[in-house]
């Protein structure tokens, strides 16, 4: 499976990311990681993002990410929260220009349409896609679907796009 790109889709955040990697060839794909980063939450902010920043770029290098699609922000009410989530994406997504990886970023809605058909879809439906697509069953954490649901959407745009 060398021909078509190694996706990382990130669900973004300072205190959890969903992370998930995987590859699709002739309609299958093959998953190679999906994980919740979850920092310490006694660390101080900036110990997080370099912890958030390690681990993207170890699974980076592992698994050899030539593409990551990326979850664009969307409204918060509170707005410290959306600041830090702010910055961490900022640090994930340098970490992604250092490795020379193409991104694209997805509003929550363009993630809903591309599995769903429908823009405004819960996350149960999002969910239930996602296990569809990629033939899961085990317990997996929102952050982590999220993730999944957003390394689909790349390849479904990605495939538009050619």
């Amino acid at each position: 499976m060398k021909n078509n790109p190694i996706i990382i889709g990130i669900d973004p955040g300072y205190d959890r990311v969903g992370v998930a990697i995987g590859q699709k060839e002739q309609n299958q794909w093959q998953i190679f990681t999906y994980e919740c980063i979850q920092t310490n939450k006694k660390s101080k902010l900036f110990d997080r993002y370099q912890e958030i920043a390690k681990k993207i770029e170890e699974l980076i290098c592992k698994y050899q990410v030539t593409q990551a699609g990326i979850e664009s922000l969307f409204w918060f009410k509170n707005q410290s929260t959306a600041l830090n989530v702010s910055e961490a994406r900022g640090v994930i997504i340098a970490t992604l220009l250092r490795q020379q990886i193409k991104i694209a970023e997805y509003t929550p809605l363009q993630i809903k349409q591309s599995l769903t058909g429908y823009g405004r879809a819960d996350k149960k439906a999002v969910e239930k896609m996602v296990r569809m697509e990629l033939a899961l069953d085990d317990k997996i954490i929102d952050d982590t679907i999220d993730a999944l649901a957003i390394m689909i959407c790349h390849e479904c745009s990605r495939k538009n796009k050619l």
